[in-house]
């Protein structure tokens, strides 16, 4: 698939049945309404992309509420979704919560993107019980709709696309510093609003680390190379991670790429609706035990993608989470020997009726 021209060539985000299905989790929860300021919220429900905003959800009433630097945008982007806007200062914006919420009996907050400042003030002003909900809103975004998978794939297609550009340029000994960034200009050139994440760009001894950050070390001949990038489109992130080896690599380095690459294809294997997301975490880190690697892999499997480069489903030995058909996940098992180096391999994958589909396709061959 070729990434987008433009942000006008996506098909329009269908936003009408988030509130509802919101809806239905509160009433369920036997909850009265739904209060939220976190941006990615916001932007999921409204298509608000404002800095500063708040969204009150009630039975009758979605009400956004923000200050007139967004007089024009925030009506704009929220056109179509049933969402009234309030342009006001903070007493107005205190007014009209305590209007809608008059006789409103409980109010449902996140949790976990609200401040313990945020949460006394509305204790204070408002008579509704606030109920902690941390994953009332992250459960229905685990399921992406069409829209979202067409903006997932565009994103994992320009970092295919930018790999393909420049990874031959690792031959020519420049730093990871100089490498990352030539990566991530290829990326904005090709037209991602914003990257996933800061780049990693890990050589030699340093990819030992799984969240290093580029250094001023020449990458090598006899070095392998962690790449682990991503580029947004319309909000939404892809996350990719290719190892690749340069010049003459030690036959050790080579057998743990294998297992790296073959644990990973073992795990996408197992991705599929009904499974469990801690049995793709088994089967990555069976495979790196048949060959006595297991110990060297220290973090999870994967994660979900969307909005947020790190969301539900979690997929690692503690997750309770069973994957479904339209989720879109990571896998990306890793080997890191401290002194000597490591690999990763990652793909972001949909999950399909039958199986799944990777959305990042960059080749793995590892040679360079």
């Amino acid at each position: 698939m070729r990434a987008p021209k433009s942000m006008n060539d996506l098909t329009k985000l269908q936003r009408g049945a988030r509130a509802a299905a919101l809806r239905a989790a509160i009433a369920d929860a036997c909850i009265d309404s739904f209060l939220t300021s976190d941006g990615i919220s916001l932007r999921w429900l409204s298509g608000f992309t404002g800095s500063a905003g708040t969204l009150l959800v009630t039975d009758e009433n979605m009400q956004l509420l923000t200050d007139s630097r967004y007089g024009e945008q925030a009506p704009k982007e929220t056109a179509g979704t049933g969402i009234d806007v309030c342009i006001g200062d903070r007493k107005k914006h205190q007014e009209v919560i305590e209007d809608l919420l008059s006789e409103t009996r409980s109010l449902a907050v996140e949790s976990d993107r609200i401040t313990w400042g945020e949460a006394e003030a509305l204790r204070a002003s408002v008579a509704a019980e606030l109920v902690p909900a941390k994953d009332l809103l992250a459960d229905l975004r685990k399921v992406k709709e069409p829209e979202e998978v067409v903006r997932l794939q565009a994103a994992a297609t320009i970092a295919d696309q930018a790999l393909a550009v420049v990874r031959a340029d690792l031959a020519s000994e420049p730093t990871e510093k100089e490498f990352a960034r030539a990566l991530d200009r290829t990326m904005l050139e090709l037209g991602a609003e914003a990257l996933s994440f800061d780049t990693i760009c890990a050589s030699g001894p340093n990819a030992a680390l799984p969240h290093a950050r580029p250094s001023d070390r020449t990458i090598r001949s006899g070095d392998l190379v962690i790449l682990d990038f991503g580029a947004v489109i319309d909000g939404y992130h892809s996350d990719m991670t290719r190892t690749f080896a340069i010049g003459d690599v030690d036959q050790a380095l080579w057998d743990i790429i294998q297992a790296v690459t073959d644990a990973q294809n073992s795990g996408c294997d197992k991705v599929e609706p009904g499974v469990r997301a801690s049995d793709i975490d088994d089967a990555c880190r069976s495979h790196l035990a048949n060959h006595n690697l297991s110990q060297y892999f220290v973090h999870g499997t994967g994660h979900g993608v969307g909005l947020e480069i790190h969301e539900g489903p979690w997929l690692n030995s503690q997750s309770d989470d069973i994957l479904e058909k339209s989720q879109v996940v990571t896998v990306e098992p890793g080997v890191y020997r401290p002194g000597v180096g490591g690999v990763r391999i990652e793909d972001t994958v949909l999950v399909t009726s039958s199986g799944f589909r990777r959305l990042t396709t960059a080749p793995k061959n590892p040679i360079i």
